[in-house]
């Protein structure tokens, strides 16, 4: 399909729509009071990730394509090209939960400074792709076709292909890692580990989810099937048992969404695997990919394509 070279970046359309997320084994996980109240946070944060859309900056207007790729018969997500300069070296970047494409700009510029391509995939129903229902199987679908693109279109080789997960994109980026060995490295940013911790959170701190309350917190705990089941959904800790990609991971202790434990007990993980190459723990920087966090991706590529 024919690529979009364009100043702007804004939806496709603009009418009001209401996504559903749901995990795998649906009718289980309905019964599950955290896994409901997660549900509403997800689709509350899709539709924030189509209010806050960015310009795309000076630096990138005329190296930028946007490509729109058919996922399903009646689905097609776009993704952000960046090329480098003579170079097939990609990095395959998939955001976060709330946010789009065009939130990741500083990093791009960064990353195509060092002459290594960007890949980022715009998620159905995010952004400003066609308003659209997902599920956890359906953005793994997305993720997929993005890199069938990336590797059959534009000839890519998968050992010159770097995937970045930010949150949400960390585990999507652990779990397409587990099922393609062949890929140079992983990097992941604020990784989700396991999404019933962040139900946990949600428990506890009205300003994260929908603040559950304790009574239904505490049901839940005592249901440990359900627990279990909604403890599959968007966990890189149980794809990081199976992954054989040489992994970077980088986390802020003050993160409120995704906690510094989960992060190190991934790279511990990842380390009895033999293939944790580096982790950096940061004292502050939230959630959010800042300059102290571009700057470390920087280094983990710079490291990443010299070998």
């Amino acid at each position: 399909m024919d690529s979009l070279r364009i100043n702007t970046y804004r939806p496709q359309y603009n009418h009001r729509y209401n996504p559903s997320f749901q995990g795998g084994l649906k009718s289980l996980n309905e019964l599950n009071p955290i896994s409901r109240y997660a549900d509403r946070y997800f689709r509350r944060v899709a539709l924030e990730s189509r209010r806050n859309i960015h310009n795309i900056i000076p630096e990138l207007q005329t190296k930028l394509d946007i490509i729109p790729i058919k996922s399903t018969r009646k689905i097609t997500i776009s993704a952000w090209d960046i090329k480098p300069n003579n170079s097939d070296q990609y990095v395959l970047f998939l955001h976060g939960m709330s946010q789009n494409v065009s939130n990741y700009q500083s990093l791009y510029k960064q990353i195509n400074q060092q002459n290594i391509g960007i890949f980022a995939v715009e998620y159905r129903g995010y952004g400003a792709n066609h308003p659209a229902n997902f599920s956890e199987d359906k953005l793994r679908h997305d993720v997929e076709v993005a890199y069938k693109y990336l590797t059959d279109k534009k000839g890519i080789k998968p050992e010159n292909i770097t995937v970045i997960g930010h949150s949400m994109g960390g585990a999507l980026a652990t779990n397409f890692a587990s099922n393609h060995p062949d890929i140079k490295s992983l990097i992941l940013i604020c990784p989700i580990v396991n999404a019933a911790k962040i139900g946990e959170k949600f428990a506890l701190n009205k300003t994260i989810g929908e603040g559950i309350p304790a009574s239904v917190k505490s049901f839940t705990n005592r249901i440990k099937p359900l627990n279990w089941l909604y403890s599959l959904r968007l966990s890189s800790l149980l794809k990081m048992k199976s992954n054989k990609v040489p992994t970077y991971i980088i986390q802020s202790k003050n993160d409120v969404v995704t906690p510094i434990g989960s992060a190190r007990t991934l790279a511990k993980v990842a380390k009895r695997q033999g293939i944790l190459q580096d982790i950096q723990i940061l004292e502050s920087g939230g959630h959010i990919v800042d300059r102290n966090k571009v700057n470390i991706v920087s280094k983990f590529l710079d490291k990443i394509y010299s070998k």
